[in-house]
């Protein structure tokens, strides 16, 4: 039986794997054909299909009694933050993009964040889920005087 527990949370990564795979394909597609002909109902769609797989990726992890991995929230901060540099440079750039798609883009945006932020007050309080990014921490003074001398910077 040890063999099998193992393998949780390798198990654990190919169902968020599993999930998110092809929702990524679908709102992709979705996207793309929002700035087409779709216009902003399937823009809206395509961030519907991606709150549904992080739901899924929640299912995922209340099943398997675990959290989001620092990997896991290092990806999903990083294309995040590279959609929405995205979002700005298009919206820079094209005046027909920013006319048909920022405003459904924004909020789509906005409701993963609220989302997420959601999710993670709700899981472990607002005190845990700063913490979970709260990497400067660990360098305070403080923390290097409470861990003794064989810490401390020495002149």
């Amino acid at each position: 039986m040890a063999l099998v527990t193992d393998l949780d949370p390798l198990d654990r990564h190919a169902l968020a794997v599993t999930i998110w795979t092809p929702a990524g394909l679908i709102a992709a597609t979705l996207y793309h054909y929002g700035l087409g002909a779709g216009g902003a109902l399937a823009i809206a769609a395509a961030f519907a299909v991606v709150l549904g797989a992080f739901a899924g990726h929640v299912i995922v992890n209340v099943v398997s009694g675990t959290a989001f991995t620092m990997g896991e929230l290092a990806l999903g901060l990083t294309l995040a933050g590279a959609g929405l540099l995205g979002l700005g440079a298009a919206t820079l750039a094209s005046p027909e993009f920013a006319r048909r798609a920022f405003l459904p883009t924004s909020l789509g945006f906005v409701a993963v964040v609220v989302a997420f932020a959601f999710y993670m007050i709700a899981k472990s309080g607002v005190r845990l889920a700063f913490e979970a990014f709260d990497a400067i921490r660990s360098f305070s003074a403080r923390d290097a005087l409470e861990a003794g001398p064989d810490r401390r910077e020495r002149p």
